[in-house]
């Protein structure tokens, strides 16, 4: 039998007791909207985490909260002719503005997150499952500090997205070398994998940004969504094991 689930913000606070007593872990994504290059959506990687984290709560099930569209970047700063510039993680390599990037200070993120794990542990939760699909370093950081403090009796997992989950199984792994890590072919694939219409295959690798930050056009043929689709399946049931199995454990 598929284990009890709800949406949280649709709950009333008899369908909270219930799943405190028969469920008790909460499911948390946060994730920044995000420039991807000239091909990918800005919701790449909400979508993302997203979704792995929904298809691993469906088998796992447990309370599912909306996604938190909020995330951190490094910033830089550098000098030139022109005088002190500030840029954003992939704008350090383009040197100019990528559009759609929507950041928080790591600061914020923290409080964000110290926050709402606080909320969950006051509710009686047992299990949160913190999931994100922003690899950005200080982002990744910061979950990681907060998610490993003393929460009392509640646990708290971290899964820090498809970029650095479990080692995929030489079927799923899309052959591209190199790859840039961030909007190249694993990412468009793993998006067009969820909704095809999010990735502009023609775009790819085509614009001088693009190709500033090491997107190419010739790699855009590495681009698979049948494989993405694998890898966003792969991760949640990973996922899923994972929670069942410390469900078990708290409940012992």
């Amino acid at each position: 039998a598929t284990p009890p689930r709800w949406h949280y913000e649709t709950m009333k606070p008899a369908d909270l007791a219930e799943a405190i007593r028969t469920r008790p872990v909460a499911w948390l994504v946060l994730s920044p909207l995000e420039w991807h290059g000239e091909a990918i959506a800005f919701c790449s990687d909400p979508l993302t985490g997203g979704t792995i984290a929904e298809r691993a709560w469906e088998k796992a099930g447990g309370v599912l909260l909306p996604t938190l569209y909020i995330g951190a970047e490094t910033e830089y700063k550098y000098w030139d002719e022109q005088g002190l510039h500030t840029r954003w993680g992939m704008e350090l390599i383009t040197k100019e503005h990528n559009p759609g990037s929507l950041y928080v200070r790591p600061m914020t993120l923290e409080l964000v997150l110290r926050d709402y794990l606080a909320a969950l542990q006051r509710e009686g939760f047992k299990l949160a499952v913190v999931v994100t699909g922003h690899g950005g370093t200080e982002h990744v950081q910061v979950l990681r500090e907060v998610c490993q403090r003393d929460w009392g009796d509640m646990k708290v997992v971290l899964w820090p997205g498809a970029h650095a989950g479990p080692e995929l199984p030489a079927s799923l792994r899309i052959k591209h070398e190199p790859d840039t890590g961030h909007a190249d072919v694993f990412e468009a694939s793993i998006v067009g994998g969820i909704d095809p219409s999010l990735v502009d295959r023609a775009a790819f690798g085509v614009s001088e940004r693009d190709r500033k930050a090491g997107l190419l056009k010739e790699n855009a043929g590495a681009i698979d969504f049948e494989k993405g689709r694998g890898i966003i399946d792969y991760n949640a049931a990973q996922l899923a094991a994972k929670v069942t199995e410390l469900l078990g454990e708290s409940k012992r």
